[in-house]
């Protein structure tokens, strides 16, 4: 067996290993043994993720609402499995990245509101898009997509949509790369 070979078994068994932890999580806290969890036992579950510390109820509201939205796309209020396998990468990503979205915010929430609106938002992805400034649209464009995504649309972005909101933004500008990459190889002159 080759070295690519091996690799790819190796990480297919880290993901059925992970699967099956999360799936006895799901049983451990699913009370009403339905096959999904409530907010409450979604808190519970994400604590026990999070090392035993209770993460905020603000965290744990704004992931648990995403994630509703990303299974069946029912959003009925519970988390199946899918739901909750979502719900705990995107609980992992926002920690991995949680020290650049504070000091994130440090630089950009001027006025200290816990959001960053839209010029605010503007300057950080100027920054990320090594000083050239986005347009206006471009700006609108992808608070649009990150504003909400926890049910609340609030024309500002708070730290848990910033994560998302970045994504978003990388995934624009990789877009817009290959686009002009097609355009110039394809060029007649």
């Amino acid at each position: 067996m080759n070295q690519a070979t091996k690799k790819r078994h190796e990480a297919a068994r880290k993901r059925q290993e992970e699967e099956y932890k999360i799936m006895k999580l799901m049983n451990k806290y699913d009370k009403s043994k339905d096959g999904k969890l409530d907010k409450k036992e979604f808190g519970d579950l994400l604590q026990e993720v999070n090392d035993g510390v209770r993460p905020p109820d603000e965290e744990i509201t704004h992931i648990y609402q995403v994630a509703d939205r990303e299974g069946q796309g029912d959003k009925d209020g519970t988390l199946d499995l899918q739901e909750v396998k979502s719900a705990i990468e995107s609980w992992r990503a926002y920690l991995q990245n949680k020290d650049q979205i504070d000091e994130a915010f440090k630089k950009y929430d001027t006025d200290h509101s816990g959001k960053l609106e839209f010029e605010d938002f503007k300057k950080l992805l100027t920054d990320l898009n090594d000083g050239i400034p986005p347009s206006d649209q471009e700006v609108k464009q992808v608070m649009d997509k990150a504003d909400g995504k926890d049910g609340k649309v609030e024309g500002a972005l708070g730290r848990m949509d910033i994560l998302y909101a970045v994504g978003v933004w990388y995934s624009y500008v990789d877009h817009q790369q290959k686009q002009e990459e097609v355009s110039s190889c394809c060029s007649i002159s």
